[in-house]
């Protein structure tokens, strides 16, 4: 498997990130990133890899926020 080369957007302009990524922009840990995206319905799922949808995240987050 080929190592995926480092992206230079940074993740606010991206349409998607990893897991890893989400958790910098979230500024918190993996299981509360993964509880936010689950809850935003922003889960893209390609075989084993999965990605988030930073739209749906910053649209579920100005949702709650009131």
């Amino acid at each position: 498997m080929e190592k995926r080369k480092p992206n230079d957007l940074p993740p606010e302009q991206c349409s998607a990130v990893d897991t890893d990524t989400l958790c910098k922009l979230l500024c918190c840990g993996r299981h509360t990133a993964v509880q936010i995206g689950d809850l935003a319905n922003a889960r893209i799922t390609m075989n084993t890899r999965v990605l988030w949808s930073v739209q749906r995240i910053k649209e579920y987050l100005y949702d709650i926020s009131g």
